[in-house]
């Protein structure tokens, strides 16, 4: 990602148009992948782009209709582009990077969080051969989460904005989709072509939908006469996007709208006819401050035909804090939630007749004092990828590969371990590189009276560190949450926690009883996390002045210093 940012901030020298900068470096890193091309145009000895640039992209359906300025260099970004290897994640993390953390840029409206994207792909059960719609599709963010569908399913997308979707069409060939429609159109007026001898467009329907839309107060719209949400509401942008998109979906359909269409007034018709209908399958209430600069409530709407019952899910305390917003967290729970429809302290599954149309609110049917204390904080809940350290066998006739063996003795007492001294040469197997610790890894020690704790530093990311058969690796989905954990791990809290589950298994550990180990209740809360982290710094401040005096002493004491 780092390489891209650094191409789209050399291109923002020359143009001032955030669209457009983002736009060229997708094309430029497009074309940067054909080895053919990108070997012409580093030859060209024109100052200006080559013709051979814009035919590309014409060959692949982008219409290209930016003014390239010519100071710009772009054999500088060709040689970027070249090298980068685009994947899925590295391009999810650039567009989230640039759209929701870089909001200067101004172009948060036109991105969903990545973790909502992840999210509603889950919800909403994607089959192989369906058909999925995204109207307002904006710079086409869903579209990295269902790049793992990108074989199976046919997908469309329109937007009234043409820059925006020239941009998603331009993620859409990085990211190789075989079955993929974007089309500039007004959904109001316009309908997706799907076939140019197509009758009636306006009955095209879709397996699934989703749509994030945009809180546009000048839509000033007319609602069709036959329409059951008819007049709409000016304070309400949602409901014409949502009117349209029920007619759209065949099976489910996800929206985002704001939480006072729940319990207020201006929502008052559009709950009357969910409701009325069945179509209402679950409501997913949101944590707040997770969209930039829209402070409200914000809930998921999940729509399917035929519905007896309605699930409440309130996942308003699953959050962590990044920088000025929130972030989703515990997609899993949620998505499991969803799949067995199960009755927890922040779940509920309703038969319609229980249902009060004056309040759709998951937290309404909650008990009316839901305090975060009382949600058990499960540690498998933040773990990537929890693992057994094994030997690697030598094999014959395989390739070797310098790697360091990490045992126990290579735990720093209170820091990170930076430090691994037994090298070895391995055999070159994909087994290796899936069992190497990275960055802010946990070790704990599998068997012992006592525990001993780990977390890796940042020197492991340049070496192949492989944890031998003693040792359980656990991988954080979060480098502030791993702080936390270690620094709790050393408290005297957390070592008799973790004590007792060495007791109470014979003196050992496993994947097991990690993952259902409770963590404090107050851990979900961001000052919480805060300030753990301040007192890991504090904790690996003091841990190296410890370790100078201890090879003060030893120095002193005529010991040799490995």
């Amino acid at each position: 990602m780092k390489e891209l940012l650094q191409i789209f901030q050399y291109i923002q020298k020359y143009h001032e148009d955030n669209f457009d900068v983002l736009c060229l470096t997708l094309e430029f890193l497009l074309a940067g992948q054909d080895k053919t091309l990108s070997a012409e145009l580093l030859i060209s000895k024109t100052k200006e782009i080559p013709q051979s640039f814009y035919c590309y992209l014409q060959k692949h359906n982008l219409t290209h209709k930016i003014a390239i300025n010519t100071d710009l260099n772009y054999k500088k970004v060709i040689k970027l582009a070249q090298n980068l290897k685009v994947n899925a994640q590295e391009l999810e993390d650039f567009i989230q990077t640039i759209a929701l953390q870089k909001t200067i840029l101004k172009l948060y409206d036109y991105a969903t969080p990545a973790e909502i994207n992840t999210l509603v792909c889950r919800l909403l059960h994607l089959q192989k051969n369906e058909s999925i719609y995204n109207p307002c599709c904006g710079v086409g963010s869903w579209f990295l989460s269902l790049s793992a569908y990108h074989n199976e399913c046919q997908f469309f997308g329109v937007d009234i904005h043409p820059k925006l979707i020239e941009i998603a069409k331009t993620l859409a060939l990085l990211l190789k989709f075989k079955d993929c429609h974007l089309e500039v159109a007004d959904i109001f007026k316009d309908f997706l072509n799907i076939e140019k001898n197509q009758k009636d467009k306006r009955n095209q329907k879709f397996d699934k939908v989703f749509c994030h839309p945009p809180l546009l107060s000048h839509l000033n719209l007319k609602a069709p006469k036959t329409s059951p949400l008819a007049p709409y509401t000016k304070t309400a942008p949602e409901i014409p996007f949502l009117d349209f998109a029920l007619s759209k979906f065949n099976k489910k359909a996800i929206f985002i709208i704001r939480s006072v269409l729940l319990n207020k007034p201006i929502g008052e018709r559009l709950r009357h006819y969910l409701v009325q209908s069945r179509i209402l399958e679950a409501i997913i209430e949101l944590p707040t401050n997770i969209f930039p600069h829209q402070m409200g409530e914000f809930c998921l709407l999940v729509l399917s035909p035929q519905n007896q019952r309605m699930f409440f899910i309130n996942a308003q305390d699953f959050y962590l804090k990044e920088g000025k917003y929130n972030k989703l967290i515990n997609l899993e729970e949620i998505a499991d939630l969803y799949a067995f429809k199960r009755n927890t302290k922040i779940s509920h599954l309703l038969d319609y007749q229980s249902i009060n149309l004056e309040n759709l609110k998951p937290s309404y049917y909650m008990q009316k004092e839901i305090q975060s204390s009382q949600i058990k904080v499960v540690l498998g809940n933040f773990l990537e990828k929890c693992y057994r350290g094994t030997r690697i066998e030598m094999k014959q006739d395989k390739e070797m590969i310098g790697c360091y063996d990490l045992g126990i003795k290579d735990f720093e007492a209170y820091g990170v371990s930076n430090s691994f001294k037994d090298y070895a040469l391995k055999p070159n197997l994909k087994r290796l590189y899936e069992l190497r610790v990275q960055p802010y890894d946990i070790l704990l020690s599998m068997r012992g009276v006592t525990p001993k704790v780990a977390i890796i530093g940042k020197n492991a990311a340049q070496k192949i560190v492989l944890p031998n058969a003693g040792i359980l690796v656990l991988r954080v989905k979060n480098s502030v949450v791993a702080k936390a954990l270690y620094f709790y791990f050393l408290t005297s809290a957390g070592y008799l926690a973790l004590s007792k589950i060495y007791q109470d298994n014979n003196e050992r550990i496993g994947e097991k009883e990690v993952k259902e180990m409770l963590l404090p209740n107050e851990f979900l809360d961001s000052q919480s996390l805060e300030d753990y982290n301040e007192c890991f710094y504090e904790l690996i401040a003091r841990g190296e002045q410890i370790k100078a005096q201890k090879q003060g002493i030893a120095k002193l004491l005529g010991y040799e210093i490995g």
